[in-house]
């Protein structure tokens, strides 16, 4: 009778209210349990279906910037463009003094080139000048025969045969006293522009100039060795690869700029194709070429295997023994907005394929090699090939 509890309809009543809420929260769990099971396989169905409709393969942008390089051994004086300006045909994109002036005044065991040439130009003129002469007084001589030649003519001593002969030949002589004027002229101008150098040469000269004096503008610009480079086309100034009152040597990089013209900047877009994944594309499969979620453009396949490249660390799965990939190039399309950054040199992309656009490539549709004879087109790309 000790362990007798009488249970009251009060505590009935509380008893089923806990029972009931236990039912309740057990009730939700479940429900919380099922949304997440479904969310979970309705995130793995989105995901196979995804792997069965699209192929992806990694990829990036390749973009061939121009580079303004020195053509030979300057002392660079102002830049007058930096990183993310543009310029438009006939800017001024820096300007520099060439060093092979100081090179040959700095040399006294050797003559100027410039002092050289001069000298050679006068010595041409001289004997252009003399031929001319020449060929006057023969004009005289020919014209003087032609004269006796119709005198004889006349009273029958001669005939016309060699009349015609010497008025060829007057032709002839006269044509070449016209080209040896010409010459004469380009001569005595180039004499002129020689006569400034040898001028510029002799101020360098007698000033006692050094190579020191070339980080000094203004007596570069007085002595006018001072040269600009002016731009051809338009697009953006991507990188200054060197400061001003730099020296550059032949060959190094001063300027690198990207065109707005993608035919001229050769912008082509590479994807890493694995010899197990090479059935999903072939030349003249068209692409969707994804930078983000927001930028996507087309691209179509020119080439399939231009060459091969080691995949990059990030791109390799750890459970697959392909580190070496075959390139397929793929060409932007014509008449898309794409946004300018996102087609730099090496920008990272993913190339998805529809496979229900495109059927898995046989091996024979492939450009086929037929030893030794070389390669054998299949037909469907002879078609496509004429199509474009």
């Amino acid at each position: 009778m000790k362990d007798f509890h009488f249970t009251t309809e009060k505590e009935q009543a509380e008893i089923e209210q806990i029972l009931l809420q236990r039912k309740k929260k057990k009730s939700q769990q479940q429900i919380i349990f099922l949304g997440i099971f479904v969310f979970i396989m309705a995130v793995i169905a989105l995901y196979c279906a995804r792997m069965i409709v699209y192929t992806d393969f990694n990829g990036y942008v390749v973009v061939h910037n121009v580079r303004f390089r020195a053509s030979e051994d300057v002392f660079v004086h102002d830049i007058y463009k930096h990183n993310g300006d543009l310029i438009v045909p006939g800017d001024t994109i820096y300007s520099y003094v060439s060093l092979d002036w100081f090179h040959e005044i700095g040399n006294i065991n050797t003559e100027s080139a410039i002092v050289v040439k001069s000298r050679d130009l006068k010595l041409q003129y001289g004997l252009a000048y003399q031929n001319l002469a020449v060929l006057r007084a023969k004009m005289e001589e020919i014209k003087r025969q032609i004269e006796l030649e119709d005198h004889n003519i006349r009273f029958g001593l001669s005939d016309n045969v060699h009349k015609l002969n010497l008025e060829r030949e007057y032709k002839e002589t006269e044509e070449e006293l016209k080209a040896e004027q010409r010459k004469l002229y380009v001569l005595q101008k180039a004499i002129g522009e020689s006569k400034d150098a040898v001028t510029r040469i002799d101020k360098v000269n007698s000033g006692g100039f050094s190579i020191q004096d070339v980080r000094n503008k203004r007596k570069m610009k007085d002595l006018g060795l001072v040269h600009y480079t002016i731009a051809a086309d338009s697009g953006l100034v991507t990188k200054n690869w060197i400061s001003e009152l730099s020296l550059v040597l032949r060959g190094e990089d001063i300027i690198e700029t990207q065109s707005f013209n993608l035919e001229k900047d050769n912008v082509y877009v590479m994807a890493y194709v694995t010899p197990y994944r090479a059935k999903y594309l072939n030349r003249g499969f068209k692409a969707t070429v994804i930078v983000n979620n927001d930028i996507k453009y087309t691209a179509t396949v020119v080439s399939m295997g231009a060459r091969t490249e080691d995949i990059p660390n990030g791109y390799r799965n750890n459970l697959s023994k392909d580190h070496i990939a075959a390139i397929a190039v793929l060409k932007i399309d014509d008449g898309q907005d794409i946004p300018f950054w996102s087609l730099v040199n090496g920008m990272p992309v993913i190339i998805r394929f529809n496979n229900l656009e495109y059927e898995q490539v046989l091996p024979e549709e492939y450009l086929m090699l037929t030893t030794p004879k070389g390669l054998k087109i299949p037909e469907q790309v002879k078609e496509h090939i004429n199509h474009q």
